[in-house]
């Protein structure tokens, strides 16, 4: 590996560039996050329930969504220990019991023996295969309680888009619009979509989801390229 691809990596692994998306609000984050506070605020009440976060890092924006609601219990799964430091100062406020662990969010999804109301996701699910998607709804379907839903905040592709137009695409528009990433810091962003990112239409994940025995997706936010949806549990019937 040459030490300029290398320099590369360890730039975009550092977190410098992600911070600055966030602050930036390049993805929509406060918008998108605002709209995670209404439904939870909308559907939950003041009953309490208990939340999985999948993919979590600092876990901040959420944090900030959990404020005022009865949350019981928040887990939390990253493969980033900086992160999880992070995210455990960020939940403190909360007053909740939080469990915080260092491992890739599909492996603690397989293990886990605990019921959630609630799985969250957001910015992780592209990162995926189809077969993995696939396997997500099953595990997601399995962990959460009779009447629990799944919240997947996501890249996806537009409906008329194959994968290599929607990656030159949204490369693009990245090179338009991020105005206060440099020249490294685009050529590592760049290099990790294109390297990393699979998204599916909204439609194909809903497909998925349904198998799954999950009700069909219901868009809660969406701009191009960015959306937020709901996925309840299948009514048991008799």
């Amino acid at each position: 590996m040459s030490n300029a691809i290398t320099e590369v990596g360890e730039f975009f692994n550092a977190w410098a560039i992600y911070r600055k998306v966030l602050a930036n609000n390049y993805m929509h984050h406060q918008a998108i996050y605002r709209a995670v506070e209404n439904l939870l605020a909308e559907h939950w009440g003041n009953r309490p329930f208990k939340l999985l976060d999948l993919g979590c890092g600092d876990g901040s924006f959420l944090a900030q969504a959990l404020q005022g609601k009865a949350i019981q219990h928040y887990t939390g799964f990253d493969l980033s220990d900086p992160a999880l430091a992070l995210a455990a100062e960020n939940m403190a406020p909360l007053g909740c019991s939080t469990e915080l662990m260092n491992i890739d969010f599909m492996a603690g999804l397989a293990q886990t023996t605990e019921r959630f109301d609630i799985i969250f996701t957001s910015y992780a699910l592209h990162h995926l295969t189809q077969a993995e998607k696939a396997e997500f709804f099953r595990l997601a379907q399995d962990a959460l309680t009779e009447n629990g839903m799944l919240l997947v905040i996501d890249t996806f592709r537009e409906p008329d888009e194959t994968l290599p137009v929607y990656l030159d695409n949204y490369c693009q528009w990245i090179r338009e619009q991020w105005l206060h990433c440099d020249e490294l810091e685009l050529t590592a962003i760049f290099q990790h979509i294109r390297n990393n990112d699979f998204p599916e239409t909204a439609a194909i994940l809903s497909a998925m989801a349904e198998a799954a025995d999950f009700d069909p997706a219901e868009g809660v936010y969406h701009v191009p390229w960015h959306q937020f949806l709901r996925f309840n549990k299948k009514a048991v019937v008799g």
